[in-house]
């Protein structure tokens, strides 16, 4: 009878631990709802931009909390490894790539393969060449941006030589340079091209191509970057020469860096666009899209331009 009742406890623990070990996987493997967990690959141009960690910090929170695996990756400014990144979350076979394109054309060949595997795809803050390879796009009004830039410009000077910084890969950037451009353009307010340096919207970067720059001419009546990192590189680069005092600013983020050097009267302004807004918007779109719901093909978040006259309507600690 011993022999019996140890034989029915041994088989009794081995069933609960059975049942323990079949209980965890399920809830390892399940999400909020009972269903299996899904996994979304997010691939951005880089992590070395504040405002793209807001991006994801937005996503990331609505992602965990479903119950559901957020994976980023940082393409380090890199076509090439961006690709990878997006080739391996096919071999993955998760369930959507979120991404955010260095190259707006160059990611079109993986967006393919992505494609054909079936894996839906919502691009992040900037547009991609063959929109068909899509399902989703959330992106700022770029080109309203640059033509904010250009209208307080005008208010401020009637002509100028001006120094861009530019990303002629990324469509963000072209469209906000190109707003900016046209903008005075169609004005016919006369200014002069001092050129546009690519600086992949890097501080690292702007700033010694600035330098070098200012070494062969210090004519220079504005700048206008692309984004606000690479107008701080730039607003290094004059303060080294005593110029920043000298030379009209304008960037585009809405960063809390930019607002604060505009309201210490060092920089114009920025035009902000709010990665809050973005992050939440494309969450919203991604479980409409694993849900099967119709989904707008694109969500334009609007911008507004900070400027000296309005900076302390904002924060200058947070994004907006």
């Amino acid at each position: 009878m011993k022999k019996i009742i140890l034989y029915v406890g041994y088989v009794s623990v081995a069933v609960v631990f059975a049942i323990s070990i079949v209980l965890l996987f399920y809830s390892r493997n399940k999400n909020e709802s009972g269903k299996a967990k899904r996994t979304i690959g997010a691939s951005y141009m880089t992590m070395n931009n504040p405002y793209f960690e807001v991006i994801n910090e937005e996503i990331k929170a609505v992602v965990e909390n479903k119950g559901d695996v957020l994976e980023t990756r940082d393409s380090a400014m890199d076509a090439e490894v961006q690709s990878e990144q997006v080739e391996g979350f096919i071999d993955e076979k998760v369930d959507c790539i979120l991404i955010n394109a260095v190259d707006w054309k160059a990611i079109g060949s993986s967006l393919k393969k992505a494609k054909k595997a079936g894996i839906p795809v919502i691009a992040v803050d900037t547009l991609v060449y063959d929109q068909s390879l899509v399902d989703g796009i959330v992106v700022s009004d770029n080109y309203e941006a640059g033509a904010q830039c250009a209208k307080d410009l005008m208010k401020r000077k009637k002509k100028g030589k001006i120094l861009f910084l530019v990303q002629s890969e990324n469509k963000s950037a072209i469209d906000r340079i190109k707003g900016f451009k046209e903008t005075l353009e169609k004005a016919g307010w006369n200014y002069e091209n001092i050129g546009d340096i690519e600086c992949k919207g890097q501080l690292e970067v702007s700033q010694p191509l600035v330098e070098n720059v200012l070494t062969k001419t210090k004519d220079i009546d504005v700048v206008v970057a692309l984004n606000d990192p690479s107008a701080m590189g730039a607003m290094a680069a004059l303060d080294a020469e005593h110029m920043l005092s000298d030379v009209l600013v304008y960037g585009a983020d809405g960063s809390p860096e930019a607002k604060t050097m505009i309201y210490k009267n060092r920089m114009m302004a920025t035009a902000a666009q709010s990665p809050r807004i973005t992050g939440k918007k494309t969450v919203e779109m991604l479980y409409k899209i694993l849900a099967g719901k119709p989904v707008e093909s694109q969500y334009i978040v609007p911008v507004r331009l900070i400027t000296r006259d309005n900076v302390e309507d904002y924060s200058l600690s947070g994004w907006q």
